[in-house]
């Protein structure tokens, strides 16, 4: 078993040497004979008078059989592959370290990724790490962020680090390493040049420590081609030390430098870093206060060296001033593909100075800007289009709009991007163009005339036909038409595809291609399509039809003249004196008359 000394005195004994007597220890188990259930008989010639002591064991044998006891029984052994020791190795040491054996480090050996990050394994947790990757060749990538691993946890790992070297990918990040881890690392990294990417970010490196990652970087024998310094305290004299190994190292092609407070001064250092360095590609220097000066010198000596692809400085007070001189430099590289800008002072007139500088410098190679935080104005979307016309690839990542209704303009436009690359309409399109009916293109598919078109039939006419495909396309045109997902279309998911995609293009309020006409918005009235009710051919009784009684609105009566015609007619004034007259002489003669 392990030492006593060795599992108090942590620094007495390396992890190499504590895992080498635990082998010891493995291989004088092999070498111990198992008794099985039934002992085997041995005979061997002997004189009869000759009692050896081979003939008193068999003697004891079977006597012990007559008796039938219980024998003793040994553990039964048996060979460990090499596959299986780093398992076993690691279950013993938690178990004598008196730790829970972690899942997730078993599944890692069998995967090749050991991903421990956030577990709080401590120092004792990561020497039983250390202990069982040591004679480990399938692990590749060790991920142990967060976990508190301490000085001594920091010393078995690197030891396990010198003699494995099968692990490229090493995340040691948020660990409080500090100057001891930074010596160690930076003294094991000259040893071992497998390891390809490693991440210490928020490890607590003061600006002293710096030294260590400039001479890593500079003189030793460095492979990396990923390193993560980023979250840590280097400050302005360490962005300088910093800055001197980035020109004097020609491996690394991922550099994150964020969250160091490196300042204008630091900037100056990294931007004469660069004009040298031949081998940077992505590089991460947000955070880090460069303020305008210090990012119009990075991207000068970006702009120089064209070899830079990424590069982010976001948050670091960079004014309108200072992204009118930035974009001003990188527009005569035509390496840079992407520009991250974010969290800087820049207003939402910064897009619109964006944009219009590349549309002024077509030869900028740039195809991504980042603005997450920042809305844009009206004026932005006109200038975008310009640039899509000779650049289709730029794209604006931002923050929304200043006015609401310009985010349903945008969020149309998107949908309306999204139908018009669909597979289906450049089938469609084909189609068109050839002026065929879908009936036809299906039987052109239909190479065995059974009616259905398999996915090698489909795919090969696809092809043949020279529609502007790639794989991935035809695969998704395939996975939307079969709908009972049987492995076949039939004509009827066909012209189903047909009818669904032009059911996407209404929604959105678009045109429809190729002479579609648009379906009636309102479904045609059933009472339209449905037969007047026939004429009954039976009267109804006249009995009934006297009993009832009629209504005063139903009868037709006309209204009574109170004024006669003639009275209606226009008269003269000497009409009207004889007629006066006349009734004057009857009202006298009738009043004689009563007297």
């Amino acid at each position: 078993m392990i030492s006593e000394t060795s599992a108090v005195k942590g620094y007495e004994k390396s992890a190499p040497e504590v895992a080498k007597e635990m082998e010891a220890e493995m291989n004088a188990i092999k070498q111990v004979t198992v008794a099985n259930n039934r002992a085997p008989e041995v005979h061997v010639p002997e004189p009869e008078d000759y009692d050896t002591d081979l003939e008193e064991e068999s003697k004891l044998i079977r006597a012990s059989r007559k008796s039938k006891q219980p024998r003793h029984e040994y553990p039964r052994c048996y060979t460990v592959p090499m596959e299986e020791r780093p398992r076993v190795i690691y279950m013993r040491a938690c178990h004598k370290f008196n730790l829970t054996p972690s899942s997730s480090f078993l599944k890692g050996l069998t995967s090749g990724v050991v991903k421990l990050n956030h577990q709080n394994l401590g120092p004792e947790g990561a020497r039983a790490v250390a202990l069982g990757l040591v004679l480990c060749e399938t692990v590749s990538e060790l991920h142990m962020s967060s976990n508190n691993i301490g000085q001594s946890g920091t010393k078995y790992l690197i030891d396990m680090l010198r003699e494995n070297e099968n692990i490229s990918v090493l995340n040691l990040a948020d660990n409080e390493l500090q100057t001891y881890g930074a010596q160690l690392l930076c003294e094991m990294l000259n040893e071992n040049d497998a390891i390809i990417s490693l991440n210490v970010s928020g490890n607590n490196f003061k600006p002293q420590d710096a030294h260590l990652f400039h001479t890593m970087m500079s003189y030793y024998r460095c492979t990396l081609k990923e390193l993560d310094l980023s979250h840590n305290d280097f400050g302005e004299y360490g962005g300088k030390l910093i800055g001197e190994a980035i020109g004097n190292n020609d491996t690394i092609e991922t550099l994150n430098i964020s969250w160091n407070g490196f300042g204008p001064n630091g900037a100056k250092a990294i931007a004469k870093g660069l004009e040298e360095n031949s081998c940077l590609k992505v590089l991460d220097v947000s955070w880090n206060g460069l303020e305008d000066v210090g990012s119009e010198m990075i991207a000068s000596a970006i702009s120089a060296n064209d070899v830079m692809v990424d590069l982010n400085i976001s948050a670091n007070r960079i004014g309108m001033k200072g992204l009118g001189l930035v974009l001003k430099a990188l527009s005569s590289s035509k390496s840079i593909k992407s520009l991250n800008v974010s969290r800087n002072p820049i207003t939402f007139e910064g897009p619109v100075v964006a944009v219009q500088t590349i549309l002024e410098h077509p030869e900028c190679g740039l195809e991504s800007i980042e603005f997450r935080d920042m809305c844009v104005p009206r004026q932005f979307l006109p200038i975008l289009a310009k640039i899509n016309e000779f650049k289709p690839q730029f794209k604006v990542k931002h923050g929304g709009y200043v006015i609401a209704s310009d985010i349903l303009h945008h969020s149309m436009e998107q949908r309306m991007e999204t139908v018009l690359n669909d597979p289906m309409m450049r089938l469609l399109q084909y189609v068109h163009e050839r002026k065929l009916r879908l009936a036809d293109l299906f039987f052109q598919f239909d190479t065995d005339r059974s009616m259905t078109i398999s996915e090698g039939e489909f795919v090969a006419g696809i092809k043949k036909a020279g529609i502007p495909m790639n794989d991935e396309q035809i695969q998704q045109l395939v996975e939307k038409l079969d709908v009972d997902a049987d492995g076949e279309i039939d004509f009827g998911e066909l012209k189903l595809g047909e009818k669904k995609y032009l059911k996407r293009i209404e929604k959105i309020g678009a045109e429809l291609p190729f002479g579609h006409k648009k379906s009636n918005s309102r479904p045609a009235s059933k009472m339209s399509n449905a037969r007047s009710r026939p004429a009954s051919n039976t009267s109804r009784p006249a009995s009934q039809m006297s009993a009832r009684p009629m209504s005063n609105s139903s009868r037709k009566t006309e209204r009574p003249k109170t004024v006669p015609d003639h009275l209606l007619q226009p008269r003269t004034k000497s009409d009207l004196a004889e007629e006066l007259k006349k009734l004057t002489d009857s009202s006298s003669s009738e009043s004689e008359g009563d007297t």
